[in-house]
């Protein structure tokens, strides 16, 4: 073979595009992974198994995106240099602090990697085939779950104290953990499949797995994801305007939305009204004791730290610092606890206003009405932070890279293929 056809051959490879089922696969393997988040691996320091997923992805397409000219530097920067000007702020606070390198990274790196992942898979890979993908990811963490309930295996699950221990959590932290990525996935792939109309001729099995997730939220115990379901379809009723070819569908769906979450709130009451008087999902008593002696305590004091710091907080790693020294049965946080059920509290009081404008901002700008997939998933993001520390899983910032270019990338299909 001569020099010339050699190098000819080269460069064919190098300009190949890469198939939509090798960009699944990378989809596939970081939402399959980030499920497994008592999977570590020691290597001096603990280092998560979907972490590493993440990072492979991310660079794969860092490197297709540079080789075609089309990084998308803009984005890429914009979250980078807000961890950045973040940890910098925590770098230079005198407050004591505890893992604040672990911050870092996260903000610096995990973050963005995540944003920048997510918004360019959903740039690669048609709307319908990303629906069937999250569904699939849903359904082997729903039957994870179940499994792991029955038949506990000590290398998947993290182990809770006791008094934790209730519900389906799967292989996640924690049933809240578990429940926000069941409600997460359910409403994203609903949304692509109603926005882009890909639907399958039988739909019944569709409709098994989404009546079978319900089931596992209900099982998990946490009340978070039905208000954050609720609110998200309320918020879509109210501000999804769609593209202005299939505006008509962003009329029709408005109403249907708001009745969806109005039966659901009915059907969510009589559900907790027929359950026994010790398994409710709700009760006055509950929230009162929450309010006085859990998560009220705990946001109570942290409003009065927010308050001694307003402006550039306290730094990364003070949350735990801090509470470490409370009896968590007393305000519900305590030794290892890094942060706040309310994500936005937390992030004020870590990183004062600048961290609050970051992290409030970055919900502005990926909130796009055009998208049904944008409304859905940021108000669902939104709601369920304010009451569970859910803003520091890279799912949270890889959904919201997915919105960001579900509401504004034109190469994303309107029709599913």
């Amino acid at each position: 073979m001569s020099m010339t056809a050699t190098t000819d051959y080269r460069s064919s490879i190098a300009t190949a595009p890469i198939s939509t089922r090798s960009w699944l696969l990378c989809a596939w393997a970081v939402l399959c992974t980030l499920t497994l988040s008592a999977v570590k691996i020691p290597i001096g320091f603990d280092l998560r198994l979907g972490q590493i997923a993440l990072a492979g992805t991310f660079f794969v397409l860092i490197l297709h995106d540079m080789h075609r000219e089309q990084l998308h530097w803009g984005a890429l920067l914009s979250v980078t240099g807000c961890g950045l000007m973040l940890s910098a702020l925590s770098l230079f606070s005198n407050y004591p602090q505890v893992n604040e390198l672990t911050f870092i990274v996260k903000y610096v790196l995990v973050y963005p990697m995540a944003f920048y992942t997510g918004m360019r898979l959903v740039s690669l890979v048609r709307a319908g085939r990303m629906a069937e993908l999250l569904e699939l990811v849903l359904l082997f963490a729903a039957v994870l779950a179940v499994v792991l309930f029955f038949h506990p295996i000590p290398a998947l699950i993290h182990e809770r104290p006791a008094y934790l221990s209730y519900g389906l959590k799967g292989s996640f932290w924690e049933q809240g953990e578990f429940a926000f990525f069941s409600g997460l996935f359910l409403l994203a792939a609903l949304a692509l499949r109603l926005e882009h109309r890909h639907w399958p001729q039988r739909r019944w099995p569709i409709a098994l797995l989404y009546f079978f997730v319900i089931g596992c939220a209900l099982a998990s115990y946490n009340k978070t994801i039905w208000i954050a379901l609720i609110g998200a379809c309320l918020a879509a009723a109210l501000f999804y305007r769609g593209r202005s070819h299939i505006s008509g569908v962003a009329r029709g769906w408005a109403l249907r939305l708001a009745l969806i979450a109005t039966v659901g709130a009915v059907a969510l009451a009589a559900y907790n009204e027929w359950l026994p008087a010790g398994e409710k999902l709700v009760t006055a008593a509950m929230l009162q004791n929450k309010w006085d002696n859990e998560r009220g305590a705990a946001l109570r004091v942290a409003w009065d730290l927010v308050m001694q710091a307003p402006l550039l907080g306290h730094g990364f790693g003070f949350v735990e610092a801090y509470f470490g020294n409370y009896p968590s049965e007393i305000i519900g946080l305590g030794s290892g606890s890094a942060q706040l059920f309310n994500v936005y509290l937390d992030i004020w009081l870590s990183a004062g206003v600048p961290g609050l404008i970051y992290a409030l901002g970055m919900l502005i700008v990926v909130f796009s009405g055009r998208s049904l997939f944008s409304v859905l998933v940021v108000s669902y993001l939104f709601v369920f932070a304010n009451a569970n520390p859910v803003g520091q899983h890279e799912y949270y910032h890889l959904f919201l890279g997915m919105a960001f270019a579900a509401g504004r990338d034109p190469s994303q299909p309107v029709t599913a293929s």
